[in-house]
């Protein structure tokens, strides 16, 4: 039990994406059935991992909980920082519920490559716990691109009849939008001691010209 705690947000994170491999060695659509259960067992089971985490948390301090520090890229002080607030608790509890819907509201309906379809929105998920829980700039920026990859298929794949124009719209405006957010976390690494460490970052100190510039940065990757 001290280990699935201590390890609570890397659950979350990766055991939805484990999901996804196996749904995807599922292979063809001969096996749809058996997708279909993989995905809904693993959302299910990443479901319950996030009522644990809503269930421990700690209302009453505002520090961050369930944290997770790790070296990862030593050079430029990138780590596999994770932990969660008040605010990004919610949000994993939300994400894990809408996977579960998702996942049922798609089980009659998509009849054609069945495994990938699932697999993609349990990838998805874990991504965007990861988003949610990252404490590291790097960290962040990496979820965040990928929770796009995914959301690229589904749009490809399983769009309406506009479904590759929206895709290449998708594609050039979150393009951009990243281009700015890793500018600015750049930006925030050499202004602020040359550390990724969120808190840290949150915490320094920075000319009034270079909050707007950055508020501007994020705001327009955020906003896309």
């Amino acid at each position: 039990m001290f280990f699935l705690d201590s390890h609570l947000l890397s659950i979350l994170i990766w055991l939805p994406i484990l999901g996804g491999v196996l749904v995807l060695a599922t292979g063809d659509d001969r096996n749809a059935a058996l997708a279909r259960k993989i995905s809904f067992g693993f959302s299910i089971a990443t479901l319950l991992a996030s009522f644990s985490l809503y269930r421990n948390f700690d209302l009453t301090t505002a520090d961050m909980q369930f944290v997770e520090q790790m070296p990862w890229i030593n050079i430029f002080d990138i780590q596999y920082f994770l932990g969660v607030d008040g605010i990004s608790v919610p949000l994993i509890l939300l994400t894990t519920f809408l996977t579960v819907i998702v996942v049922v509201a798609g089980w009659e309906v998509v009849q054609e490559r069945t495994a990938q379809y699932f697999a993609a929105f349990l990838f998805m998920e874990g991504f965007m716990v990861g988003v949610f829980s990252a404490l590291d700039g790097v960290l962040f920026y990496l979820f965040w691109e990928l929770t796009l990859i995914p959301m690229f298929l589904l749009i490809g794949v399983w769009g309406g009849s506009n479904r590759i124009y929206a895709t290449i719209k998708f594609v050039l405006f979150t393009l951009a939008g990243s281009v700015l957010m890793l500018v600015g976390i750049i930006v925030l690494y050499y202004a602020g001691g040359k550390t990724f460490d969120i808190l840290h970052l949150s915490s320094a100190s920075y000319p009034p010209h270079l909050q707007l510039w950055l508020f501007f940065a994020f705001f327009s990757a955020f906003a896309v």
